[in-house]
């Protein structure tokens, strides 16, 4: 998956290693944390079909995912982009945990940390996000943390 020029500009090449050797869900917000520390604030937040629901697959998924968050970076708009810590997510996923261990521990230890930073200024909604388990999470979280919600 190609990444946008504009997300590759806040990783280092030591950010793109130390994704390589992640262990956990929690090494994973680590390193986010050090990518939110380089961005402007306030962000966007992507939120939509991954891994349940949308497409069907988690490849066609990603790459509608994607391209979403590519077309709202060249609006304009400041995005976090997860779509670099996918890939480990997803390796994390198939070796550590069973499916409802593995999204808990990616709502808990990784987006909601970020979402309760009070960094995130809105949560963009993909077509379908009512059909992932993880979004609908996403959806109840920005509306307990009063976060503003935009449909796409």
């Amino acid at each position: 998956m190609e990444f946008s020029k504009i997300t590759k500009k806040y990783w280092t090449k030591e950010d793109w290693k130390n994704l390589e050797k992640v262990e956990s869900v929690q090494d994973l917000y680590i390193i986010a944390q050090n990518i939110i520390s380089k961005m402007p604030k306030p962000f966007i937040q992507v939120c939509g079909p991954i891994a349940t629901g949308g497409l069907g697959s988690i490849e066609a998924n990603l790459n509608t995912f994607n391209e979403k968050i590519k077309k709202l970076q060249n609006q304009g708009l400041n995005i976090f982009d997860q779509m670099p810590f996918e890939e480990p997510m997803q390796k994390l996923k198939a070796r550590l945990y069973s499916k409802g261990e593995y999204m808990n521990s990616i709502l808990t230890d990784f987006y909601y940390p970020i979402f309760e930073s009070g960094q995130v200024s809105a949560f963009y909604f993909m077509p379908g996000w009512q059909t992932s388990f993880g979004a609908k999470c996403e959806h109840e979280k920005a509306k307990e943390l009063c976060i503003k919600i935009v449909y796409l």
